[in-house]
């Protein structure tokens, strides 16, 4: 493996427009390239232009070899800048795909933080990245006031030396921890080619919305301060408008809440929001100013904004959006940019989007509130290449279905044979309930599969607007639980295991069909979670211990960043339903990776936890649905007895 890291300097912002966009620009060029040579040990430096011959030896030698391997942090960016300008202004050889390797992938299949110094700092401390960094690169890789680039050889020899330690930290990271197998290598390999292909966005409708919710926002900010008589002026002052509710409510502890180590803050996070905007005690001044405050932190001004930013000028398209392994605690891919997967559901169809459209090219009113409005355009504001239409699998239940196979016992048997008879699961289980309401047998489907609770079905439940008294939740969660005993039984068996394989080293231990081993010397001691289709589940520095949860599993949380300069990583509590949620995601994650592996030479170019979604030429349609419906719901060998629905549907726009 030949490790490298760029340096470079562009008049462009990187985290604004994404790798793509930044290395395609013109003003992008190269300070230098640092590199590290894993099997030899062999480091250096190599200054903007052509590769020295020293890494043209390493390189080669290298690329020779059958599993020759590139390797970067973050691999994306430095491939892009490889190809863009490497290879386009200074002769480097290009190299294929398969033959680069991510770094940060490695970290996250690892379960480690993806930043580079977090990383090593989570590994042992000893190897950290240079301090001087963000000074150089404010230094020489931004223009100066002046509009000229820095090109002191005093700073420029530095900024050397900070890449080489960059390489060398690297290296350190990759030596002390897991490498990503073969099939996790070609899976971070199949979704950078959809992340190649990338998605087009409609630029007409970002680019009118980001308008629109621009004067919206200076109008909530203006209300806000008429409001409160200067106290509010933007919904982001969370700590003024603590300051100003204090006063204006009966009890306080309303907006109050733990922090992660047990201390006593004021919040109005969302949750608390929207707990005050159901109380019956609340003022209409203080009403109106959460309804602002909520309205403001609608994600439609920064979403849009985004998207016109990493889109590419010719094509429209924004390429990079997914993380392979993003979701390190179950490999789940994620998204960068764009954030695909926090868009809200509930949208407009294309009919209503080209209404809104209309409106908005006409400078008239669109419905209010105007962020909830815009927010629900997000979704349509992706759309297919001309003569195109996006064909939409999504696997139906995929959780509940996978949760009950990977339990694997008699009572979790009878949910799969509900599916198998094509019988609607929320019925069933209202029916086993005794409850006569499909819609609560749903929401006590959905959150309470994995040892959730009271709290757990009230927030499921107020994303359907279903309200209930505390009182009677506690009776669905007993009466849910009732008839779901496998579940309770499969939640203490996971966690048994799990101190079972931590009690005795090496030796594995099994709870329905997933497995737990844990090894010493990985991490500082990690217990991994193997699952049917063999990908592995990384829980760093495992321990038993005893205290604030009596004999209870906690477990080092390295994507959890701690404070500047702290010695230890905050830790979080392993438990029977946290196991079984990691468990059941993952592997629904595995499905999706394989559905993704079948579909390489398909046009995909969306996929986002149950859904894949592929842009078709407008007359192959249905011969394309039932192609995505068969791949999706052929059942790999290794879920031999899962039961699977997915059937795709068309869409002009992207939604749902």
């Amino acid at each position: 493996m030949l490790l490298i890291d760029f340096e470079t300097r562009s008049r462009i912002d990187l985290k604004a427009c994404g790798a793509d966009v930044y290395a395609a620009d013109p003003s992008t060029d190269i300070i230098c390239i640092g590199y590290y040579d894993l099997a030899s040990g062999v480091n250096g430096v190599c200054s903007g232009g052509p590769l020295s011959d020293e890494f043209l030896m390493l390189f080669n030698k290298e690329m020779e070899t059958s599993d020759g391997r590139v390797a970067a942090h973050n691999a994306r960016f430095d491939q892009a800048i490889w190809e863009c300008i490497g290879v386009s202004e200074y002769g480097y050889p290009s190299i294929p795909i398969e033959q680069w390797y991510c770094t940060a992938a490695q970290c996250r299949v690892n379960a480690l933080p993806t930043a580079l110094d977090d990383a090593a700092r989570a590994i042992d401390n000893k190897h950290r990245k240079d301090a001087r960094g963000s000074r150089l690169i404010s230094l020489l890789t931004k223009p100066q006031k002046d509009g000229a680039f820095n090109y002191d050889s005093q700073l420029l020899e530095e900024i050397g030396e900070y890449c080489l330690q960059d390489v060398v930290v690297t290296a350190h990271v990759v030596k002390n921890c897991r490498q990503m197998t073969p099939q996790e290598r070609e899976d971070w390999q199949v979704n950078e080619r959809i992340n190649d292909r990338g998605v087009r966005i409609d630029v007409k409708l970002a680019a009118l919305a980001q308008n629109y919710a621009g004067v919206e926002m200076k109008e909530i900010g203006e209300k806000l301060a008429s409001v409160t008589c200067g106290d509010v002026t933007r919904h982001t002052q969370h700590k003024r408008l603590h300051e100003w509710l204090a006063p204006r409510l009966d009890d306080l502890k309303c907006i109050q809440k733990n922090n992660p180590k047990g201390e006593l803050k004021y919040s109005t996070d969302k949750n608390i929001r929207a707990e005050l905007l159901q109380s019956d005690t609340i003022t209409d001044e203080v009403r109106a100013v959460i309804e602002l405050v909520d309205a403001g932190g609608k994600s439609s001004v920064s979403k849009f904004k985004r998207m016109l930013a990493m889109a590419d000028s010719d094509d429209h398209r924004v390429r990079g959006v997914f993380v392979y392994a993003g979701a390190g605690q179950t490999q789940r891919y994620a998204s960068r940019g764009l954030q695909m997967q926090n868009m809200r559901r509930d949208c407009w169809d294309a009919e209503e989007t080209e209404n809104l459209i209309s409106l908005m090219e006409m400078d008239l009113d669109i419905a209010s509130p105007v962020m909830d409005t815009l927010s629900k355009a997000l979704r349509p504001a992706i759309i297919p290449a001309e003569g195109c239409k996006f064909v939409v699998g999504d696997w139906a239940a995929i959780e509940a279905r996978v949760l009950p196979w990977l339990a694997d016992s008699s009572g979790a048997d009878r949910v799969l044979e509900i599916f198998d008879r094509g019988e609607d699961l929320y019925v069933q289980t209202a029916t086993a309930m005794h409850i006569d309401d499909r819609f609560i047998g749903k929401v006590a489907s959905l959150s309470l599969g994995f040892g959730g609770a009271v709290g757990a079905f009230t927030a499921m439940a107020k994303n359907y607007g279903l309200i209930m008294s505390a009182a009677e939740v506690k009776v669905i969660v007993k009466r849910w639980r009732d008839a779901n005993q496998w579940a309770v039984k499969f939640w203490d068996e996971l966690e048994g295991a799990a101190k079972r394989a931590v009690k005795n080293p090496g030796l594995v231990q099994k709870a329905g069909k997933v497995s737990y081993v844990f090894v010493p010397e990985l991490i500082g001691g990690s217990l991994l979670a193997i699952l049917p289709d063999d990908t592995v589940l990384t829980y760093p520095k495992t321990k038993l211990v005893q205290g604030e949860y009596g004999s209870e599993l906690e477990a080092m949380k390295c994507s959890v960043k701690p404070k500047k300069d702290a010695t230890s990583w905050p830790t979080m509590r392993l438990w029977g339903g946290f196991l079984a949620e990691n468990a059941t995601q993952a592997t629904a994650a595995a499905l999706l990776r394989g559905v993704l592996r079948d579909l390489q030479d398909e046009p995909v170019c969306l996929h986002i936890h149950d859904e894949v979604i592929l842009e078709i030429p407008a007359d192959q349609i249905d011969a394309n649905k039932n192609m995505l419906q068969r791949v999706m719901e052929r059942v790999p060998d290794w879920a031999d007895g899962l039961p699977l629905k997915a059937v795709p549907e068309m869409f002009a726009r992207y939604g749902k």
